[in-house]
């Protein structure tokens, strides 16, 4: 029995020494990223073809973070601009993208239809709505919409900003003759009076400036509730396979987030990843929040009660036919915590409260 018992302890011993071994080979057990990383988001039309993205992925696409990050790696990444939102959304479905940056709604629309996805880094926020009318418009304030045709496109992440800004104002959808059209269609059908009124994101703005429109509403500095959220998107069998490479992605959006939110960078993250009349619109529509609150990529509490009252609104609506899911399970927080720490950025930014108000000044 002694000797028995003897030979099963020299046994465990080895075990734990080649446990040892294996736990201090740690790189050399890395994973190997993928040979092709993609990502897609919404074209920017305005920017032309060697342009691609927007907020933090365009910092990291046009600073080369991506290729920094993994030059030691047989790696390449393919950008794609895609034409529409809901084209991000299937492109994701049928497995022809890795990564999306997507509007809230979008998302939640994808998750419940039942293609797996994981949400893993608020990518930007206080994204603002603007309703544009002809100059000569009798229109000036929401109120006026009563009974006008209002072009919004359904199902996009506008459409629940229209919703909340109408019944800010004591109206709701049936108040308006609603026209589902994309962003170029409803610019034209402006111009040619085919509606009287067109909600839109800052683009808008260059319509105006252009002396082919008024702007009479805007959420900026108004109303943080009916702004809109966009989150890095990714399938959830890639994060899976690859959970060290969408570490290192994720990483990657902090570093450009870090970037963005210095001040000695204010001016810089208006280019060169939009053209020049879309970066004075942008500049416009930034106001005075600063860079380090709309690029903040925590999941803080106003990100995450935003991104609640959305799928709870979808939900009511009806925009939301798959199967319910659990939101905060959705909600994969621990490949941001995993780059904070790494970065050494874990109190670099204020949260935000539920309200879109800094909590606590950030202590570095």
């Amino acid at each position: 029995m002694t000797y028995r018992y003897r030979a099963l302890a020299r046994l465990g011993r080895y075990a734990l020494l080649a446990l040892g071994l294996l736990a201090s080979a740690g790189p050399a057990l890395a994973e190997t990223p993928p040979k092709q990383i993609r990502l897609g988001g919404p074209a920017l039309s305005s920017a032309g073809n060697d342009h691609w993205g927007w907020g933090l992925l365009g910092i990291a696409h046009a600073r080369g973070l991506f290729q920094e990050e993994f030059k030691q790696d047989a790696t390449t990444f393919e950008f794609v601009g895609l034409n529409t939102v809901p084209m991000v959304g299937e492109a994701l479905a049928s497995n022809q993208l890795d990564f999306a940056g997507q509007g809230d709604l979008i998302s939640l629309i994808g998750r419940s239809a039942g293609v797996k996805t994981r949400y893993i880094l608020p990518v930007s926020k206080f994204s603002n709505a603007y309703l544009a009318v002809k100059t000569d418009s009798p229109i000036q304030s929401i109120a006026d919409l009563k009974g006008k045709r209002v072009a919004y496109l359904k199902g996009n992440y506008i459409h629940l900003q229209v919703i909340r800004i109408l019944a800010a104002n004591g109206l709701s959808e049936r108040d308006v003759r609603q026209v589902s059209l994309d962003q170029a269609t409803s610019t034209t059908a402006l111009g040619t009076g085919d509606i009287d009124a067109v909600f839109g994101g800052p683009e808008l703005l260059l319509l105006r400036n252009a002396g082919a429109a008024k702007i009479v509403y805007t959420t900026r500095d108004r109303d943080t509730h009916a702004t809109a959220q966009t989150g890095l998107i990714v399938r959830d069998d890639f994060a899976r396979q690859y959970p060290e490479t969408t570490a290192r992605i994720v990483k990657v959006l902090v570093r450009a987030a870090q970037w963005g939110s210095d001040e000695a960078n204010k001016e810089a993250v208006y280019g060169p990843w939009w053209s020049f009349r879309l970066q004075e619109a942008i500049k416009e529509d930034t106001g005075d929040r600063p860079w380090s609150q709309r690029a903040n990529p925590l999941f803080d509490p106003f990100l995450v009660a935003q991104y609640h009252d959305t799928y709870r609104l979808a939900k009511e609506l009806r925009l939301l036919r798959g199967k319910d899911f659990d939101l905060d399970q959705w909600m994969d927080h621990s490949f941001l915590d995993q780059a904070l720490k790494a970065l050494k950025l874990e109190h670099h930014w204020q949260p935000l409260d539920a309200s879109g108000t800094p909590i606590a000044e950030a202590t570095e």
